[in-house]
C-alpha cells in the first residue's frame, strides 16, 4: 500500500536536552527520548520529568512532534506505577510513545485510548502479517526489525498501511533486537529490560583457538540511494539512532538526512564523530555486516607506521589538536592522544595534509595503525553551527490599519493535529492621524515578519490598510511581542488534555494447586523418539523465532508451538487449536499473558525464563495455560546473520562464558548457553506456583542425557543451575 504524497519523517534521539535541541535544529519531524528507568537505553543519561516537560515544548513550538520510550518488557508492578508518570506526559501533550511489552499496550490502550502507540524494533516485526495485526490491537506504527532487505520492506509496505518506521543509521545488534537474552542470562542485565552489557562486543574464541570479534556488527549508514528508494516506496519514518552518541553526531546526522529530503544532499561527516566500521546493514543483503576486528569506537583511518623513524603517511587532513588512536597489528587499542605537534619535511607545522609524510613525535610501542578519532575542524564547526542555527515554525498573519479603527493583529498557526490556534490583539487607541510619509503594504509586512527571537517566522500575511493612516511601528512592535506570547501559550495549550479515570486491575489471588503435565521440546527424530518412550507424550518441534517476510512459505502454521507473532496471527485464522506459545515472545507480566489470551488458538503460554522464582509467583491470571521451562540450553540469541559456514560451532569469551553454536535449516545462527539451565532440583516448589506444564528443551542432548534428565523428574536430583530463576534480572 503505497503511499502517495506521504512526508518521510526524520525521527531523532534526544539522549539529553542538549541533543534534543541539537536534532531539532538539525531538520528532525520527530525526537525520542526515555525518561530516566524506563527505557531500552536505561543506563544512558535520559530525561527528567521536568525535562520531559522543558523537551515537549521545544519540540512543540518548533514544529516538532515528541516521542517517549518506553520499550522495555515490565513487571506487574512496573506497569502499575508507571501509570502516574505516562498520565503526566500524556496530558502535557507528548505525541507518541515507544513501546516493546504487549501487556504494556494493553494498559495504554485501556487507560489512555487517545495516545498513539509505536512498535519498538524489538518486538521484532519482521512480515505485513504482523504489522496488520498490530494495527488492529491499536498500534499505528511499527519500527521493521533492521534484519529486513529493501526488497522485503518495499514487500510490507505493499501489504500493509500501517506507518513504517526504518533503521537508517547506528549501531547493529547481531541479535534479532528482543530476541537477545546473553547479557541477562550470564550478567543479570536485560537487554530487553533496558541494560544491555553489549556482550557481543567482546572478542571470543572458537573451538579451533581463533580469536575475533565474531558477533560485532558494523554500525548501519544508509545514504542518499536508500533513503530515496525509501522514499520512493512510501516509509514514513526514518530513524536515527544515537541516544548515546553526543550532540554533534546527531546533528551531523540528522542534518544530513535533512539534506538529503530537501533535495540538497552532500557528502556525510558522520563518521568522522563516531566510527566502528560501517556498512549498509541487511539492506542488499551483502556480506559486509561484520567487523571481526574490533567492535568499538576507533574512529577512521589515518595510517600505517612505515618505519622506526614514527614517520606515517596520512589519509586525512591532521591539525593540532586532533584525536588520535595507536592500534597495534591484531587492532587492539593500545593508547590515545591530542595531537600537540606536527612535523612535516623537517618542520613543525599546524596542519598537515592528506598524503602527507609526517610525525606527531615517538609513538607507543607496538603502534602498528593510527586512527583519527577525534576532528577538532569538524567538532568546532558543527558546534558552531548548532549554536547560531534557528529552527521556526510558519505562521499566517493579519495586519488591519484604518482610519478610525483600532490597529488589529492577528497570528495564526497549525499544530501537529492539524487544528488552528489563532490569537489577535489589538492597540489601545484609534487611527486617526494621516501619514505624513507614504507607508507602502512591503514596508508593513517586513515589519511584522521581524519576529525577534521567538519560534515562529512569518509564511503568509494579509494586510488591509487604507494608505493613508499614520501607523506607530512602536505600537505594532508591540501588538507582535502580545501575539507571539500568546501564540506560544495557545500552541503548547493545544497539545494538553485530561487523562481518563484510572482502570483498576485484579489478577486472580487464590493459591490454586494443579498437577503440571510435563512436555518436551525437541530437536530431531531421536529425540522424540526417546521422550515418548519415555512417557512424555506431548511434545513440541523447534521453530523458527523470527518469521522473515522473504521466509514466510517456510515457517510452519500448522504446528503446536508458535516462536513467532505471524505463527500465532496465522494458527487464529487456520482454526487452530490447543496452540502454546514459546518464551520468546517475551511474556513477562499478567497482563501480557492476557494478551495472549484473547487469541482463540492458544491454549498455554510459556513465561519468560527472565523471571525470577518470586517474579513468577506473581503471574496469576487464569485466563489462559501457563507454562514453564524448566529444563534446557538456553537460546541467548538468533541471529539472521550467517556468520559461521559450520553447522555447528564453539564459542568462549573473555570471562569464560561458553556458548553453543547450532545453524537451522533457514542459515539463521542459533547461539545457546554451554551449561543448560536446570530447575529440576526446586521441582517441589515450581510445582507451588500453579502452573499447567512443565517443559523440557533438548537441543543437543544425546539419548543416555535425555534419558537421564528425564528420570531426575521423579528423583528431583541433578546439578541446579538456575540463571535468573534465582535472582531474575536488573
Amino acid at each position: 500500500m503505497i503511499k502517495k504524497n506521504n512526508k518521510l519523517n526524520i525521527l531523532a534521539p534526544a539522549g539529553n536536552y542538549e541533543k534534543l535541541v541539537a536534532a531539532v535544529k538539525a531538520g528532525a519531524n520527530e525526537v525520542f527520548f526515555g525518561l530516566k528507568g524506563f527505557s531500552a537505553r536505561r543506563n544512558n543519561e535520559n530525561l527528567d520529568m521536568k525535562e520531559v516537560f522543558s523537551a515537549i515544548d521545544y519540540a512543540h513550538l518548533h514544529g516538532v512532534k515528541a516521542i517517549m520510550a518506553f520499550n522495555t518488557i515490565l513487571k506487574d508492578s512496573e506497569i502499575k506505577s508507571m501509570y502516574n508518570n505516562i498520565k503526566r506526559v500524556y496530558e502535557y501533550g507528548v505525541d507518541a510513545v515507544i513501546v516493546q511489552d504487549l501487556g504494556l499496550v494493553k494498559f495504554l490502550k485501556e487507560n489512555f485510548p487517545n495516545l498513539k502507540l509505536h512498535a519498538s524494533t524489538q518486538m521484532t516485526v519482521a512480515n505485513h502479517i504482523e504489522a496488520n495485526r498490530l494495527k488492529e490491537m491499536g498500534l499505528s506504527r511499527v519500527c521493521l526489525a533492521r534484519e529486513l532487505s529493501f526488497e522485503e520492506i518495499k514487500e510490507i509496505r505493499k501489504n500493509t498501511d500501517i506507518e513504517l518506521e526504518i533503521f537508517v543509521s547506528g549501531s547493529l545488534c547481531i541479535s534479532y533486537s528482543g530476541n537477545c537474552y546473553i547479557s541477562s542470562f550470564i550478567g543479570g542485565r536485560s537487554g530487553n529490560r533496558g541494560l544491555c552489557a553489549y556482550s557481543c562486543r567482546k572478542k571470543f574464541t572458537d573451538e579451533n583457538g581463533k580469536s575475533a570479534y565474531f558477533l560485532s556488527p558494523n554500525d548501519q549508514f544508509l545514504q542518499e540511494k536508500e533513503i530515496n528508494l525509501l522514499k520512493e516506496i512510501g516509509v514514513d519514518a526514518l530513524k536515527v539512532e544515537g541516544r548515546k552518541k553526543s550532540s554533534e553526531y546527531v546533528f551531523e546526522t540528522v542534518s544530513y538526512y535533512d539534506n538529503i529530503l530537501k533535495g540538497t544532499p552532500r557528502p556525510t561527516e558522520s563518521y568522522k564523530l563516531f566510527n566502528r566500521g560501517y556498512s549498509k546493514g541487511y539492506f542488499y543483503l551483502d556480506n559486509k555486516l561484520m567487523n571481526q576486528k574490533y567492535s568499538s569506537n576507533f574512529g577512521y583511518f589515518l595510517g600505517v607506521k612505515l618505519d622506526e623513524s614514527n614517520n606515517f603517511k596520512i589519509d586525512d587532513e591532521l591539525i593540532l589538536g586532533d584525536g588520535v588512536q595507536f592500534v597495534d597489528e591484531n587492532f587492539e587499542k593500545i593508547s590515545g592522544e591530542y595531537v600537540n605537534k606536527i612535523i612535516f619535511n623537517g618542520k613543525k607545522v599546524q596542519k598537515a595534509r592528506k598524503n602527507d609524510t609526517i610525525s606527531i613525535g615517538k609513538l607507543p610501542k607496538g603502534t602498528k595503525y593510527i586512527y583519527k578519532n577525534y576532528s577538532k575542524e569538524l567538532n568546532d564547526k558543527i558546534i558552531h553551527n548548532i549554536k547560531v542555527s534557528k529552527r521556526f515554525s510558519a505562521i499566517d498573519a493579519e495586519f488591519v490599519a484604518e482610519k478610525g479603527k483600532k490597529l488589529k493583529l492577528t497570528f495564526e498557526i497549525k499544530n501537529l493535529k492539524n487544528e488552528k490556534i489563532t490569537v489577535t490583539k489589538e492597540s489601545n487607541f484609534v487611527l486617526d492621524e494621516i501619514a505624513k510619509k507614504m507607508i507602502s503594504k512591503e514596508q508593513i509586512a517586513e515589519k511584522i515578519a521581524e519576529l525577534g527571537d521567538t519560534s515562529f517566522e512569518l509564511a503568509n500575511v494579509k494586510i488591509i490598510y487604507d494608505g493613508n493612516s499614520f501607523i506607530p511601528f512602536s505600537e505594532l512592535k508591540n501588538l507582535k511581542r502580545l501575539c507571539t506570547q500568546e501564540l506560544s501559550k495557545e500552541l503548547l495549550a493545544s497539545y494538553k488534555r485530561v487523562a481518563p479515570e484510572k482502570r483498576e486491575y485484579e489478577f486472580l489471588q487464590e493459591k490454586v494447586v494443579k498437577k503440571p503435565i510435563f512436555s518436551a521440546l525437541v530437536s530431531n527424530k531421536e529425540q522424540e523418539k526417546v521422550c515418548r518412550k519415555l512417557g512424555i507424550a506431548k511434545i513440541y518441534k523447534k521453530q523458527f523465532d523470527v518469521a522473515k517476510e522473504k521466509n514466510l512459505d517456510k515457517i510452519e502454521i500448522n504446528t503446536n508451538l508458535a516462536s513467532n507473532l505471524y505463527q500465532v496471527v496465522m494458527g487464529e485464522k487456520n482454526g487452530l487449536k490447543g496452540q502454546s506459545l514459546d518464551w520468546n515472545l517475551n511474556v513477562f507480566n499478567n497482563f501480557t499473558v492476557e494478551v495472549f489470551s484473547r487469541f482463540l488458538n492458544l491454549e498455554t503460554v510459556f513465561l519468560s525464563p527472565e523471571l525470577s522464582y518470586r517474579q513468577l509467583k506473581v503471574i496469576k491470571t487464569d485466563k489462559i495455560k501457563k507454562g514453564l521451562v524448566i529444563y534446557g540450553h538456553l537460546k541467548g540469541m538468533y541471529i539472521e546473520h550467517k556468520i559461521f559456514n559450520e553447522k555447528y560451532k564453539e564459542l568462549e569469551g573473555e570471562f569464560y562464558d561458553k556458548y553453543k553454536i547450532a545453524k537451522n535449516d533457514l542459515d539463521n545462527i542459533e547461539l545457546y548457553l554451554n551449561k543448560p539451565m536446570n530447575l529440576i532440583p526446586k521441582l517441589d516448589e515450581i510445582l507451588e506456583l500453579g502452573l499447567d506444564e512443565l517443559r523440557l528443551d533438548f537441543t543437543f542432548e544425546t539419548e543416555e542425557e535425555i534419558k537421564k534428565i528425564i528420570e531426575s523428574l521423579t528423583t528431583k536430583t541433578g546439578k541446579y543451575t538456575p540463571y535468573a530463576f534465582e535472582q531474575g534480572v536488573l
